[in-house]
């Protein structure tokens, strides 16, 4: 859940090559979200398939396949690269993630406004 002054989490929150999930307002609503980290990058989505409109970690906190190459839905095994969001296999190939823009500040992530 975002802190008063917008931040999600530290960085360290994280573990390299995870991702965690949470809420946080976006667009002025509360979202279900999740951010991966890859060495000091961060990416991060909104916790939503584009093909069956549901969480993405059907087992919460599980968001990756079992190489930890490709985030996975765990409703219908669909694949996106964690750089882009972008589909590579599955019902919803061609189709991506929703991005939202994040910044890293003092150690700690945060989405950029």
């Amino acid at each position: 859940m975002l802190d008063a002054d917008g931040k999600l989490c530290a960085l360290d929150d994280i573990a390299d090559n995870d991702a965690i999930g949470m809420v946080a307002r976006v667009e002025g609503k509360q979202r279900n979200i999740f951010i991966v980290r890859r060495g000091d990058a961060v990416y991060a989505y909104l916790n939503w398939c584009p093909h069956s409109q549901v969480l993405l970690d059907q087992v919460p906190g599980k968001f990756f396949d079992g190489e930890h190459k490709y985030l996975r839905c765990g409703m219908h095994t669909a694949l996106f690269r964690v750089e882009d969001g972008f589909c590579v296999e599955g019902p919803c190939e061609g189709d991506s993630l929703k991005p939202l823009q994040t910044e890293i500040r003092d150690g700690a992530v945060y989405l950029a406004e």
